[in-house]
């Protein structure tokens, strides 16, 4: 079931009336049913994968309270017999305990995960190489694997919880029903948030009223999301598929419109989806985190992470750059480092390190193939370069008599952010990283054979459509720009009820009129939902 469907709204409506009408503590259980029932419907035999992940999670993270506990509780009744050393060696040994069941958690996790994932793609490559160099043709066989629906974003969420249930940020949950709604609360299940456990617990679980205020703001962002995804996203993605695979005929400006084109086709699918979540959240009384800050207004590569696919960014950041960067062996190699390679060279090694490790990670997160490690190598490769010539930059500026807050300079930067980025993301829709940095090269040749009849006729995008395009991109970067003070919706709220109804009708008419759909009037699938 797609959060962008006639079954999602009817199941919607259903499930908002019944939430409403079971008033007080219960009101989660209402969710949970809904959740599982939504997951079934998408797919009923990859429930037990969910089932699997909230069940070991949840009991490791009792069984790291429980050993926490009994620690306290040993040293309070032996205080006044256990020497110092002797109570070092007893923290040492829980602490030992709790950190090998965390890892047998993780390592199942992540285990299923990455067999999920990446199995089908290693034995393929293993088949290749094999015939390749013994010209063995005994290929074994792939087995076809499937993704569960939102496995990595519920696999994620999972695990952040864990670990900072190890790490003392939050207590473990006691009862197992409540954590399996937190895992699979289901407008976050197809492509997230990833929520942290301290944020959504409180939310989940505190009855709720009736609000209209609340729904009237949760509507505007499911219908803000649904006119990026329908009007934006799904109306360019007829142009950069077939751009692309004619690539070898079309170059030049041709791919350039195809590079401009798929940054805001990912941005308006990924954050379009965002949006219907959180505004799906939103109808139950429950905020979720937002995860886009106006990406495109970067001003460089590192503010633009800050900003695009926030919760990811801060999970990698959080359970995986930090605990990197303060590895006794990264710290010990930046020392050697210091000592024979020079003082700059060491302290760059505990912080490009884990960074390098960070970004082959979020590119394996994204896909299997080759071309998404590259990605995420070359994103890598321009914040490290960015880093490093920031003295130099600042230097030049210096000469030029120029400044980073003056207005032509804020241009630049963003300009200059904006297609680094998009020419990063041509690794999305090529085959092989070769085949990405062709296309990147290719766009910039032979740019007198551009001819607008070949768009609108042969790559099938009629000029009413291009049209549309361009004023619903327009629209939505006026509407970023509006929003640096605050979201519209919350302003149109302080308006009188017929305003808000208005805008509301007047906003799902622009959708129903201008959208792009498939047969039957579906949306096309989420690109996301593929990583």
């Amino acid at each position: 079931m797609s959060l962008i469907s006639i079954e999602f709204l009817c199941f919607c409506l259903v499930l908002v009336l019944l939430f409403y009408l079971i008033k007080g503590p219960y009101q989660w259980i209402i969710l949970l049913v809904a959740s599982i029932a939504f997951y079934c419907f998408c797919g009923p035999k990859y429930i037990v994968y969910i089932l699997v992940t909230a069940t070991t999670v949840y009991f490791t993270a009792r069984g790291i309270e429980g050993f926490s506990k009994k620690r306290d509780a040993y040293l309070a009744d032996h205080k006044e017999t256990l020497g110092r050393e002797e109570k070092k060696a007893y923290k040492a040994d829980i602490k030992s305990r709790q950190k090998r069941l965390l890892f047998l958690c993780i390592l199942l996790n992540v285990g299923i995960l990455a067999t999920l994932k990446y199995l089908d793609f290693g034995i393929a490559y293993f088949n290749y190489y094999r015939l390749m160099l013994t010209g063995n043709t005994n290929l074994v066989l792939q087995p076809m694997l499937i993704l569960p629906l939102g496995i990595s974003f519920y696999t994620f969420q999972s695990l952040g919880y864990v670990i900072d249930v190890y790490y003392g940020k939050v207590k473990a949950e006691r009862q197992y029903f409540r954590f399996l709604l937190f895992v699979s609360f289901f407008p976050q299940i197809i492509q997230g948030p990833i929520s942290r456990f301290a944020d959504l617990e409180p939310q989940l679980f505190t009855p709720k009223r009736f609000e209209t205020e609340r729904i009237k703001s949760g509507l505007y962002r499911i219908l803000f999301g649904l006119f990026k995804k329908l009007v934006i996203a799904d109306r360019l993605s007829a142009y950069v598929t077939r751009t692309a695979a004619f690539r070898e005929d079309y170059k030049g400006i041709y791919l350039l419109l195809c590079i401009f084109f798929y940054a805001f086709q990912i941005y308006g699918d990924f954050s379009g989806g965002i949006d219907v979540a959180i505004g799906t959240a939103e109808l139950f009384g429950i905020r979720l985190t937002d995860n886009f800050e106006r990406p495109f207004f970067s001003k460089s590569i590192a503010e633009y992470w800050r900003r695009w696919h926030i919760t990811l960014g801060t999970w990698f950041r959080d359970y995986i750059f930090y605990p990197l960067s303060v590895n006794k062996r990264v710290l010990n190699l930046g020392k050697w480092c210091r000592s024979h390679l020079g003082e700059g060279v060491g302290k760059r090694v505990p912080i490009y390190l884990p960074m390098i490790a960070v970004w082959a990670l979020t590119g394996m997160w994204h896909g299997s193939e080759s071309k998404y490690i590259v990605w995420g190598l070359c994103n890598c490769f321009f914040l490290i370069l960015g880093t490093e010539a920031e003295p130099f930059s600042a230097r030049i500026m210096e000469k030029l008599h120029l400044r980073n807050d003056m207005f032509v300079m804020k241009c630049y930067r963003i300009f200059k952010t904006f297609w680094l980025m998009s020419f990063l993301r041509v690794f999305d829709f090529v085959k092989t990283p070769r085949d990405g940095f062709c296309m990147i090269r290719d766009a910039f040749i032979k740019w007198d054979t551009f001819d607008w009849h070949e768009v609108y006729t042969t790559l099938l995008f009629p000029k009413e459509e291009v049209i549309v395009a361009f004023v619903a991109i327009i629209l939505l970067t006026v509407v970023s720009l509006i929003q640096r003070k605050g979201r519209i919706a919350d302003r149109l709220l302080k308006k009188s009820p017929w305003i808000q109804y208005s805008t509301l009708a007047a906003f799902a008419l622009l959708i129903l009129i201008f959208g792009s759909y498939g047969l039957g009037y579906d949306a096309q699938s989420f690109i996301y939902m593929n990583f």
